[in-house]
């Protein structure tokens, strides 16, 4: 009995002992758990991976690197934004067969740093190649990723410098960066909207939400006033914009509005403004639902009333370096240098030199026998009409070395067409000042135009003496200059690709003068992104804020500029739909092409009048002359469904949709991976002019030339006949003086 009771206890006694272990055990997990949440919620954010292709980085899909030894390299963005935490270079090549492996190898730097070398093995050519980038080798900013290659096909001694055996091929296209980073808390000054927040070198694009007070057309206005302020800081980089009444999680968010709205907007988030005066700007760590995205900022342009919160914005759009270095600023005053037309990044203006330092080409030189050459590259007005009977003055100062064969030469190549060769023909070397090319005009055209000056360096040299190439070296100084001659502006529209070019002609003044934004339905938020979108691809394209383009949504028939309607076909008016190439007022008149000619050639078109619809995942671009302006331009953008407008607008900011867009008629699909477009041209040409506006006159002569030629060819028909009757009325004159001086002899 009382061993069972001793059992018993001892029983119960176990039992506890096992409890109170296994409530050991619960704390002691309890408090662990405790721990790791605590760290969890102390650890910055979780690192991000990005896979960087190269090609997105260069517009070469190959780099080629020849002879006994070459060198070439492209330029990797590293965002302010960005802590660092790994890079990997994953890199494909292919390199010659000729080649001996032990005395051939490639070199990979950065920022001219070896990091790696490898054999070029001939038994291996086609290779790749993984490579751990050190971190702290990579600043913010550009940093320089080189390739320099050995290659050596004999080892005698005796070889051919630029022996055609001698190659190695990086493909861009299948190398790649992969980067693991996180991203820095946001500075909480102001400064900080130059060189942190809207950061070119954020990779692959950005996303900013906008916040306005309310939907009139003065804040939907400051709205595309900011979004073509933040897509300028950007660059070319793509920034894609979103609107919406609350702050975006994620991403950056920009809220506009008077004092009274902003304070409303910040109280629930425990936000409070300083002493507002004037304009005001004051930037925040984003708040969220769950408290404080230190990494994303949330910066707040307000004022008193509307004209104080537009100096607000007008200074948040043009500050461009690092002040001021406050959290908050009033503005009291903003002034706008004047502003000229045609003006944008890298447009020359006409009969103007201009030296090459401005033109962002430094003194340079080019050494060795197989020098990477150089190229200049300006704009030109997208409505200027290139005479063909005029040249480009290019002045060159240069000089090179001792020691080249008189083959040598300095290739000046325009557009990729071989212009002039100089000769370098003196052994001795030379100094050369105001060495003048006359270019022909009709190797420009509108837009984007490059020079570039290639060199042939070759040594004088006999079969197997040792190769020097130090002497081998051209310099072109910064000195040298460029004149292009006055051209008149007369274009033919419609043409989109104009737009893509440089936003024309909605950049003809490129502050957006004279140009408006037409919304049919301002309360979507597709409709009011899709047009911020377009602002931004426009400040892009011409790299100039759009300050004075308006948003609006009153009648059009008063507004005697260029304007860009946005909205779905239901909401598109009659007016317009009328006037369009589809002419869908009441039903669509669509273009089929039969038969495409000679490129550049209008396809011949087949018409169907129906009773239809654009369909989901689809969305419209058409150009037309206005209705209501003659030598003006009604550009619309639509679609569907409101969702479908916003798709269409994030699609024009893709590069490969851009270079497929011509004439006057642009149908984009959505599809994935991959948007796919159909450009035609459909409706009537139109002529516009210098401002913009042409007379009737000269517009309808432009769309009828054969009227034109008519009227000029009665015209001469004209002045024959009267030079005719002019001759005949002489002739018979001086035979009746002759006639009465006869018979007043006879007399």
């Amino acid at each position: 009995m009382e061993l069972s009771l001793h059992t018993d206890n001892s029983r119960n006694a176990t039992n506890s002992t096992l409890r109170q272990k296994a409530s050991g055990r619960k704390n002691r997990t309890g408090f662990l758990l405790g721990c790791l949440l605590g760290l969890l919620v102390s650890l910055p954010a979780m690192a991000e991976e990005i896979l960087i292709p190269l090609q997105k980085l260069t517009p070469h899909s190959l780099i080629k690197l020849k002879c006994i030894g070459d060198e070439a390299s492209i330029e990797i963005p590293v965002s302010e934004r960005w802590n660092i935490k790994k890079v990997t270079l994953n890199l494909h090549y292919i390199s010659s067969i000729s080649m001996i492996g032990d005395l051939s190898q490639l070199v990979i730097k950065i920022n001219d740093v070896p990091i790696a070398q490898v054999k070029l093995n001939p038994l291996m050519p086609d290779a790749l190649l993984a490579v751990n980038v050190p971190p702290q080798y990579l600043k913010p900013g550009y940093n320089k990723l080189s390739f320099a290659v050995a290659q050596r096909y004999s080892t005698t001694g005796c070889e051919n410098p630029c022996a055609p055996g001698l190659w190695t091929n990086i493909s861009m296209q299948d190398s790649s960066l992969q980067v693991e980073y996180e991203l820095n808390p946001v500075p909480l000054k102001l400064s900080s909207i130059a060189k942190f927040l809207f950061d070119p070198k954020t990779y692959p694009e950005a996303h900013v939400n906008i916040i306005t007070e309310d939907r009139s057309a003065e804040n939907l206005t400051l709205a595309a006033l900011i979004a073509s302020g933040v897509a300028r800081h950007y660059d070319y980089r793509k920034v894609t914009f979103g609107v919406s009444p609350q702050i975006k999680s994620g991403v950056d968010n920009i809220v506009i509005g008077r004092t009274a709205f902003m304070q409303q907007f910040l109280e629930p988030f425990q936000l409070s403004l300083g002493a507002v005066k004037g304009g005001y700007l004051k930037v925040f760590p984003l708040p969220t639902a769950s408290g404080t995205d230190n990494a994303h900022a949330l910066v707040v342009i307000s004022g008193e009333n509307f004209d104080h919160v537009k100096m607000a914005a007008l200074t948040f759009s043009n500050i461009s370096f690092a002040y001021p270095g406050t959290q908050e600023l009033n503005a009291f005053e903003f002034q706008m240098p004047e502003v000229a037309s045609y003006g944008g990044r890298d447009v020359l203006a006409a009969n103007k030199t201009y030296d090459f330092k401005t033109l962002n080409f430094p003194t340079s030189t080019f050494q060795g026998m197989n020098p990477t050459g150089k190229e200049l590259s300006f704009r030109l007005p997208a409505d200027m009409l290139v005479l063909q009977n005029r040249s480009a003055k290019l002045t060159l100062n240069f000089a090179y070395g001792s020691g080249g064969r008189e083959s040598s030469a300095i290739h000046v190549v325009v557009n990729g067409i071989s212009a002039r060769a100089i000769p370098l023909n003196d052994k001795n070397g030379h100094f050369i000042q105001n060495y003048q090319i006359d270019l022909p005009t009709y190797l420009f055209k509108p837009g984007t135009n490059v020079i570039s000056f290639g060199m042939e360096l070759h040594p004088e040299l006999k079969e197997c003496e040792l190769t020097l190439t130090n002497n081998l070296f051209v310099s072109i100084f910064d000195n040298s200059t460029l004149t292009f001659p006055d051209m008149p502006h007369f274009v033919e529209l419609p043409k989109l690709e104009l737009l893509m070019l440089n936003g024309f002609p909605f950049t003809r003044w490129p502050d957006g003068y004279d140009s408006l934004i037409y919304l049919t339905d301002p309360s979507s938020n597709e409709a009011v992104a899709a047009a911020l979108n377009l602002v931004g691809l426009m400040t892009q394209k011409n790299g100039f804020p759009l300050l004075n383009i308006r948003v609006g949504f009153q009648s059009l028939e008063n507004w005697k500029g260029d304007v860009i309607v946005i909205g779905d076909q239901r909401t598109m008016p009659d007016t317009l739909k009328a006037k369009s190439p589809l002419h869908t007022s009441n039903t669509s008149l669509i273009p089929y092409p039969v038969v495409r000619g000679w490129q550049n050639e209008t396809a011949t078109l087949a018409h169907s009048r129906q009773i239809s619809a654009l369909g989901e995942g689809s969305g419209l671009l058409m150009q037309f002359e206005s209705p209501f302006q003659v030598g003006r331009t009604i550009m619309t953008l639509s679609a569907d469904d409101p969702a479908d407008l916003l798709s269409l607008g994030e699609a024009l900011l893709d590069p490969e949709v851009q270079g497929q867009i011509y004439g006057d008629l642009v149908l984009v699909e959505m599809t994935q991976p991959k948007f796919r477009v159909t450009s035609m041209m459909v409706g009537k040409t139109y002529a516009t002019g210098k401002q913009g506006d042409v007379s009737w006159i000269d517009s309808f002569l432009y769309s009828y030339p054969y009227v034109y030629h008519a009227l000029l060819g009665l015209l001469i028909l004209g002045l024959a006949f009267s030079v005719y009757v002019l001759l005949r009325r002489y002739r018979a004159t001086r035979k009746l003086g002759e006639a009465q001086k006869k018979e007043q002899k006879k007399e």
